[in-house]
């Protein structure tokens, strides 16, 4: 059963979903942004813009730091809409509950920048990382949604330039299959108080533009996933993109890359963004077990 908390955002999404507010990509990103003002950064955490990659971010540092490890974070937002402001509480839970510094870069989004500029920009930041002297074994990297989505993709793209992989990754709701041939994105169409199935396909052609939607770098789910860092993967039971979790978890493990998946029955994508809800508390708390294993190791 759901907390009242979490019941009673649901019934919110529910309702916001149904008045058909966002139809546009302007309308998803400032429903975002809307989004972002009803999670506050949390207390002992500070935030200080700086550069890497080339590209605007924001460096999010624990007052009280308890490890080494550094975390580069990509946002979601359908590849066309999010940025640090959306991201910033949401990283900063995180952040706050490992005891890490985290590094929330603004790539550059469609329609304006389409497929493979995310993926590029992701590089960039990965590599601007490691010329500031961070250890690929102390980074982690993460995202969620197309973040999530993203996070995989550069994993291929790493493997690809020959560049070190990261220590491990974390992703909440991946979206790792641009197709949306996952079963759920019709099985669960109804359950979702958040996501449009009707919408998931022009999303996607939004970012890909003229690109293969098979692609590995736009759907990594089809990519080669040998040697992909151990994946932590947290997805909500009632969203659409489920399966691109379940599909994702099996293919890793199928291929001997360990991956541990999370389920939770009753929540929607990226649930873990939204604070205040014991379901969201306890899946940052998993988050920052999973970090705190790596740093152990």
């Amino acid at each position: 059963m759901l907390s009242a908390e979490a019941q009673g955002m649901k019934d919110l999404l529910f309702s916001f979903k149904g008045s058909g507010a966002v139809a546009t990509v302007e309308d998803q990103r400032m429903a975002l942004e809307a989004l972002a003002a009803l999670s506050p950064m949390p207390a002992g955490v500070h935030a200080e813009m700086v550069t890497i990659g080339g590209m605007r971010a924001e460096l999010i540092r624990a007052e009280a730091p308890r490890s080494e490890l550094t975390l580069l974070y990509l946002h979601g937002g359908a590849y066309s809409a999010g940025s640090i402001n959306t991201h910033r509480s949401l990283v900063g839970r995180i952040s706050l509950a490992a005891g890490i510094q985290a590094y929330l870069p603004e790539y550059r989004l469609a329609p304006e920048h389409p497929f493979p500029a995310a993926i590029d920009d992701a590089v960039a930041a990965y590599r601007g990382l490691l010329a500031q002297g961070v250890d690929p074994a102390s980074l982690i990297v993460g995202g969620d949604s197309a973040g999530g989505g993203l996070t995989l993709a550069l994993m291929l793209k790493l493997k690809e330039l020959d560049l070190p992989l990261p220590l491990r990754i974390v992703l909440l709701s991946p979206w790792t299959d641009l197709t949306g041939s996952g079963g759920s994105v019709v099985d669960r169409a109804e359950a979702d108080p958040w996501l449009d199935a009707e919408s998931l396909r022009p999303a996607a052609l939004v970012y890909l533009g003229e690109a293969d939607p098979t692609n590995p770098l736009a759907s990594p789910l089809f990519g080669d996933l040998v040697s992909v860092p151990p994946s932590l993967i947290v997805v909500g039971g009632d969203e659409i993109l489920l399966d691109d979790s379940v599909r994702l978890n099996s293919a890793l493990t199928e291929v001997g890359s360990p991956s541990r998946l999370l389920i939770a029955e009753g929540m929607w994508h990226v649930y873990p963004a939204f604070p205040g809800m014991p379901e969201a508390e306890r899946a940052i708390e998993e988050i920052a077990r999973f970090l705190e294993e790596a740093s152990a190791s």
